[in-house]
């Protein structure tokens, strides 16, 4: 009698579950094709329990509705909880690479806090800021004003060197540094220029100060001078060790002045700052550039002895510095 019960209510089963298509756990009215319902509704309790052979938990829902991936016995206490400790957690294979306007730099990215969480990091400005605290060339020696640069050949080139030493004072933009020991600029060659390369392309931003000087070489050298002297700074790209003018910045340093600008005929030469503002787009990674002083008219053949240098002004602390941002 049992047997002739059991069956037909067995088959009636299969038959309205196959029926609905809908599976149900802990509940008589699935709403779903497979709806589970927690026993209890504390934070802890397990709507879901996937485990390995082991019997070691390798995923759990519970009923705050959090996920738990590869966190053992932990309860999840995020919506999502992932220990990636010796896996790997995520992989993407045959995304849609967008293009603009559906993907258009700068951008904020997804990261994640100290303790885990995730979180939109903000979008800061990249820059790098070099400030020379002592007059350059290190060589110049002001007991008989030599060991600096001459500025009477419109063919010769000065490097203003950025380096990598106590004068970076900032450089979240992640340049690098290098030397090339032979190069051009504009066809003349020039030795020991000092780079900066710009990693990532972009549009940058890029300001130069610096304070020329010019000494009476040897304290014992007369000038015939006229009134002033024209100078370009000039900003230069390179491919290779070959650098060309990119952007050019006239200025112009007035005879017989010292370094508050005040008239002189004993102390100094010269005494002007030189400046630059430029902006670069570039379109290629690692972008060489470098930066460079160089003659153009005025007083001929008159400071020909290494006599100049870059010059910390009087109530200054600086002889030059560079600031370079990223839009």
């Amino acid at each position: 009698m049992n047997k002739i019960f059991f069956i037909p209510f067995t088959f009636v089963s299969f038959f309205l579950f196959a029926q609905s298509r809908n599976i149900g756990f802990n509940t008589a009215t699935p709403s779903a094709t497979l709806d589970v319902v927690s026993k209890n509704n504390t934070s802890t309790t397990k709507a879901l329990e996937i485990n390995d052979s082991s019997s070691s938990e390798l995923m759990k829902v519970i009923n705050t509705g959090n996920v738990g991936i590869n966190i053992g016995t932990s309860t999840p206490t995020a919506l999502l909880h992932v220990n990636s400790a010796g896996v790997l957690n995520i992989r993407h294979e045959n995304l849609p690479g967008l293009s603009s306007p559906a993907y258009t730099p700068p951008f904020n990215k997804l990261g994640v806090d100290a303790s885990g969480n995730s979180a939109i990091m903000p979008v800061t400005v990249k820059y790098l800021y070099y400030q020379q605290l002592s007059k350059y060339p290190a060589t110049y020696s002001l007991s008989n004003n030599t060991g600096g640069f001459s500025l009477y050949d419109p063919n010769q080139y000065i490097n203003i060197p950025i380096i990598n030493d106590a004068g970076l004072k900032g450089n979240s933009a992640g340049f690098t540094f290098g030397t090339d020991t032979s190069a051009t600029v504009n066809g003349q060659s020039v030795s020991n220029v000092k780079y900066i390369v710009i990693p990532e392309p972009g549009v940058y931003s890029f300001e130069a100060w610096g304070s020329v000087r010019c000494n009476r070489y040897n304290n014992t050298q007369n000038y015939s001078f006229s009134g002033q002297i024209n100078i370009n700074t000039v900003f230069a790209t390179a491919s290779g060790s070959t650098y060309t003018s990119n952007s050019v910045s006239r200025g112009i340093i007035t005879a017989g002045r010292d370094d508050s600008g005040n008239a002189t005929n004993t102390a100094y030469s010269f005494s002007n700052a030189q400046m630059l503002m430029h902006t670069l787009q570039t379109t290629v990674p690692n972008q060489k550039v470098a930066l460079f002083l160089q003659y153009v008219s005025g007083e001929p053949n008159q400071l020909t002895h290494d006599e100049c240098f870059l010059n910390i002004p009087t109530g200054g602390d600086t002889s030059y510095y560079i600031i370079i941002t990223k839009s």
